[in-house]
């Protein structure tokens, strides 16, 4: 794939100028998922669409063919309906465009439609990070997703997103868990839905997915997940609240109207089972926040005992926002244990550009090591200033329910060498000396001269 990826953005180049650049996707994708139905349904639909695409019919054939393996969402009319033929390109762009999907060797890959997949998935990681803001509006990049992954390790049942983007959390729990896992989301954006469809189509999901707003039309009201794992929208203002029916089952806690972070807090802790487990991204603010509505709802998620653990991650983690984050996890069978365990990891990640930090692998293992080992109860070292802290949970109450690792953590402490402290000011020592003796030459001299 690696010969492939550095021509991949000639598509870019060959739309350019001819639609908006955060729509490139919408026009790109779809040939990956036809081709790869195409390969899967052992049909010639691809190879007839190579063949006619130099001709006049080409853009209504794409359509015809993307609308037989879309599927209709209820409440939206199918956002990809006449994508082609109603579009600006001419017939000579949709032609190298289709050349270029071509082009893709699948013919020495093991599982062919396995390869379409990562291809699809290299696809939608590098638009995103060519659109910037808007890319990070369906997109979570992929170290914080396999750190939420792994760190959970969802192994059966059910894994729902209630913002699920392109469906990339799905994609990564699946390399995690064994077979027979279900994939449930929703997405308001309903050409973003249609991207998490075909991807979790092309890795062989087992997946439901609905379209609408999450916190205001909740699709799958009834339902109670082993997982929720998600990166819901950042501080959403005026989202709707008073919208919201005054008997929603999922509000246990006071609204805030401004912000929508705890919304979605206890949207995501309404749909765990008895046992179930939720990880997922906030921004940095909502771990504080003294907002009485916030206040309120963090505090009875401390008092019911379900908030397990804290992630400070680094700065520059995501497309186009310069807003710190952390990740919470919560496990409604704590049982007896009343203690959270805090880890600042604020100092780690590597550079890729000037406006984005990835997680290596190395970083990831690490703190997965240290929570397995505490939800195992491995009698190990937690407390390490400046890096992880286990605390009471009423000690996190009495400290006004704040959750930022850093006030558990407390700064590193740096080790010193005495002996080479010791040298440091001899040598210091050393210098003055000399600078005094030298001083003292000059002001006898200028003495001399003087009386002289």
């Amino acid at each position: 794939m690696e010969n492939y990826e550095n021509n991949l953005f000639k598509t870019a180049n060959k739309l350019r100028g001819k639609i908006p650049p955060s729509d490139y996707k919408f026009y790109v994708l779809p040939l990956v998922f036809i081709r790869y139905m195409s390969e899967k349904n052992k049909s010639n639909v691809w190879e007839k669409i190579v063949d006619e695409s130099g001709q006049e019919g080409i853009a209504t054939l794409l359509d015809q063919e993307l609308k037989k393996i879309l599927p209709g969402f209820d409440q939206v009319k199918n956002p990809y309906e006449n994508i082609y033929s109603e579009s600006n390109l001419p017939v000579r762009t949709i032609k190298e465009l289709v050349d270029l999907i071509h082009e893709i060797d699948i013919n020495g890959q093991g599982k062919k439609v396995d390869y379409l997949g990562r291809i699809y998935e290299y696809f939608i990681s590098n638009f995103a990070a060519t659109e910037g803001n808007r890319g990070g509006e369906f997109f979570t990049p992929a170290s914080v997703v396999e750190l939420l992954v792994q760190m959970l390790n969802p192994q059966e049942g059910i894994v729902y997103d209630p913002a699920c983007g392109t469906g990339g959390i799905f994609i990564q729990s699946n390399k995690y868990g064994k077979k027979g896992m279900k994939f449930i989301g929703q997405e308001q954006n309903c050409k973003t839905i249609m991207l998490a469809y075909m991807n979790g189509v092309l890795h062989g999901l087992d997946l439901q997915m609905k379209n609408g707003d999450t916190l205001l039309d909740d699709r799958f009201h009834e339902l109670k997940a082993d997982y929720v794992i998600s990166n819901p929208p950042f501080n959403m203002k005026d989202w709707g609240a008073e919208q919201l029916p005054e008997d929603d089952p999922r509000v246990f806690g006071k609204i805030n109207k401004n912000n929508a972070n705890y919304m979605w807090m206890q949207h995501f802790i309404y749909h765990l089972k008895e046992d179930g487990k939720a990880g997922f991204v906030i921004s940095n603010g909502a771990l504080t926040s003294s907002n009485e509505a916030d206040f309120d709802t963090r505090k009875k998620m401390l008092e019911q005992n379900i908030v397990d653990c804290v992630v400070q991650l680094p700065d520059k983690m995501f497309l186009g926002t310069a807003i710190p984050s952390a990740l919470i996890f919560l496990d409604k069978a704590r049982g007896e244990r009343d203690k959270i365990l805090f880890i600042d990891a604020g100092d780690f990640g590597k550079n890729i550009s000037k406006t984005q930090k990835i997680l290596p692998e190395r970083d990831i293992t690490r703190i997965c090591k240290l929570y397995h080992s505490y939800k195992q109860g491995k009698k190990i070292k937690y407390n390490k200033k400046g890096y992880s802290w286990v605390t009471a949970v009423s000690d996190v109450i009495g400290n006004g329910c704040k959750l930022m690792p850093g006030i558990y953590t407390g700064v590193k402490e740096e080790k010193t060498d005495r002996e080479a402290n010791e040298k440091a000011i001899s040598d210091l020592k050393d210098q003055l000396r000399k600078q005094i003796e030298i001083s003292l030459q000059m002001s006898g001299a200028v003495f001399k001269e003087l009386i002289e």
